[in-house]
């Protein structure tokens, strides 16, 4: 027989531990092993069609998913909202966003082999009006070449990081038409 001390000694050991038997600890750990055996790539879900890039303006978002959604197809894509769209790739105004810019891309590439890029601006953005100051088009064609340029940048700078991957550039009209591609 057990006395008091014995008792309350093993209660103190084991009053925070599970009760783990041998089989539910063999199960756990031929689980974890099996788990060690599945690529890292076979987690997630691979070989999804494009990153989508887009501008943070909450008035353009379910615009920019509908195009999105009909341009990719059957909604496979990844998405990442910065602001100015490609702007964020290259603006030097946007330091940080540059580098989230190209992260995105990477990780996207590991983790779930996108096939491309397809980037998404919108005319009369704030951050092109931020990038440009008193320089901003603002409007019509001089608009569309200053958003052109930035691609034209985006393009090149995919390039000389060799991201190995074809980008789409797109551009959204203020007034509710049709995107339009952009050629770079």
């Amino acid at each position: 027989m057990r006395d008091q001390h014995d008792t309350h000694e093993t209660h103190n050991h084991q009053q925070d531990r599970p009760d783990l038997g041998r089989r539910a600890f063999t199960g756990l750990a031929a689980t974890g092993a099996a788990l060690t055996l599945i690529p890292m790539r076979t987690w997630a879900a691979a070989n999804i069609t494009a990153l989508c890039v887009m501008c943070i303006d909450y008035r353009l978002v379910d615009r920019a998913i509908q195009f999105f959604d009909t341009k990719v197809g059957v909604k496979e894509y990844d998405l990442v909202a910065l602001a100015g769209a490609s702007l964020a790739a290259v603006g030097p105004a946007f330091p940080g966003s540059n580098a989230a810019f190209w992260d995105h891309i990477g990780i996207a590439k590991s983790l779930h082999n996108i096939k491309k890029v397809v980037i998404l601006d919108h005319r009369e953005c704030g951050a092109y009006g931020v990038q440009y100051g008193t320089l901003y088009a603002g409007a019509g064609q001089p608009e569309f070449d200053q958003h052109q340029q930035i691609m034209k940048l985006v393009k090149g700078e995919a390039e000389r990081r060799k991201v190995g991957l074809p980008f789409e550039f797109y551009l959204m009209p203020a007034d509710g038409g049709p995107m339009v591609s952009v050629p770079v």
